[in-house]
C-alpha cells in the first residue's frame, strides 16, 4: 500500500495495524521509551572477548576513524 500524501490510506494503515494486533492477541505494544534510540559499536576480539566500545550520539557523526583505528590496533596485537 502506498501512502503518499492520501490520508485515508493513513488511516486504513492504522485501522490494519490495530486488527492485526488484535488478530494476534497482542496486549499491548511499547507506546514509551526515550524517543530517540542510539546504539554504538562493540569490538570483540577472535576469541569473543570485547576490546573496544563506541556509543553513538545522534547529534554527532560515528566515530569511523577511531573505530577503524582501534581495529587495526586489535589486529596488530593479536600477530
Amino acid at each position: 500500500m502506498s501512502l503518499g500524501f492520501n490520508p485515508m490510506n493513513m488511516i486504513k494503515l492504522i485501522m490494519n495495524s490495530k486488527k492485526m494486533m488484535k488478530d494476534f492477541n497482542v496486549p499491548s505494544w511499547n507506546t514509551k521509551g526515550e524517543g530517540l534510540l542510539q546504539g554504538g559499536w562493540i569490538l570483540f576480539d577472535t576469541d569473543g572477548i570485547p576490546r573496544a566500545a563506541f556509543q553513538e550520539d545522534a547529534k554527532k557523526r560515528i566515530p569511523i576513524d577511531k573505530i577503524i583505528e582501534e581495529a587495526k590496533m586489535m589486529s596488530v596485537s593479536k600477530k
